[in-house]
C-alpha cells in the first residue's frame, strides 16, 4: 500500500520524529576603507598680460582648474616658486579658488568632489628690472590627510 506524501508528513508531525534545528551560529564581516584623494586636471598654464608685454608695471595673470576627489577630510596645501629665467626671478603670487589663500581644508566627516582653480599672477617693474624672455615657476598641489 502506497501512502500519499500528505499523509506521510501529518504521520511525521504526530509522531514527534521531524527534523529539529541542533546548532546557529552568527557573525559579522567588517572592511576598513582608507582615506584616499586624488587631484585631476591641473595643467601647465600660462600668463598673460593686457598691458603692453614687457612694458613698465604690466600685471601678468592666469590660472587653471583642477578637480580635488576624497573620501574624508583633506587639507590641499599649494606651494610655488617665482617665474624665474637664467637666476632672474619676477615676484609672483599664486592663490586657491580666487582667494588670497595657499590652503585650504574640505569639510569633515564628509566626501568631497568639486572643481577648484589656481590662479597665477605677477607684476613687472622698470622696463630694465627684468629681462625678456620665457619665464617658469613650479607649482605644487599636496594633498595631507586629516585624521
Amino acid at each position: 500500500m502506497r501512502i500519499s506524501p500528505f499523509i506521510f508528513a501529518l504521520l511525521l508531525s504526530a509522531t514527534g520524529s521531524h527534523s529539529a534545528e541542533l546548532d546557529t551560529v552568527s557573525t559579522s564581516a567588517s572592511m576598513d576603507v582608507a582615506l584616499y584623494a586624488s587631484i585631476t586636471g591641473l595643467d601647465a598654464f600660462t600668463l598673460t598680460t593686457t598691458d603692453k608685454s614687457g612694458s613698465a608695471n604690466a600685471v601678468y595673470s592666469g590660472s587653471d582648474t583642477y578637480h580635488l576627489e576624497s573620501n574624508g577630510q583633506v587639507t590641499v596645501l599649494l606651494t610655488s616658486s617665482s617665474l624665474s629665467l637664467s637666476g632672474e626671478s619676477i615676484n609672483t603670487t599664486f592663490t586657491l579658488d580666487g582667494k588670497p589663500i595657499t590652503s585650504y581644508t574640505t569639510e569633515s566627516n564628509s566626501v568631497h568632489n568639486a572643481t577648484h582653480t589656481v590662479e597665477g599672477s605677477a607684476q613687472l617693474g622698470k622696463i630694465s628690472d627684468q629681462k625678456a624672455g620665457e619665464y617658469f615657476a613650479s607649482v605644487t598641489l599636496t594633498v595631507i590627510g586629516i585624521d
